[in-house]
């Protein structure tokens, strides 16, 4: 019979999940989903966790090998479900906190990946 998470498991989530919120909120003022698009750099950045096209584009292929067209890309970035989850992957799987320098600093994303990742 297949076991459901552990409680570490779920804990470990949840500080994951604070990290992502916590960039969501650093970069566009909010986190979660919005009836309205969101936008800055004079539309080059793209939802909650500001992504360009192009970044978002080659994220997603290197993660599952999904290629998006530039419309695509867009669009899931303006998902937070679906920016979030790219977003996490970046963050504790690959390790790259750099993408979001100023939030990055600001929020000391890569101490608390590696507190994450001891935990």
């Amino acid at each position: 019979m297949p076991q459901g998470p552990t409680e570490h498991e779920i804990f470990v989530q949840a500080r994951k999940d604070e990290v992502v919120q916590a960039l969501a909120v650093c970069e566009s003022g909010s986190w979660g989903p919005h009836a309205s698009r969101i936008s800055g750099g004079r539309g080059s950045y793209h939802g909650r966790f500001q992504y360009t096209a192009r970044t978002y584009i080659t994220l997603q292929q290197r993660r599952d090998g999904t290629v998006l067209t530039t419309q695509e890309a867009i669009e899931a970035a303006q998902d937070y479900e679906k920016a979030a989850a790219l977003t996490s992957w970046v963050i504790f799987d690959q390790g790259e906190t750099w993408h979001w320098p100023l939030c990055n600093r600001k929020l000391g994303l890569a101490a608390k990946v590696s507190e994450i990742h001891a935990l």
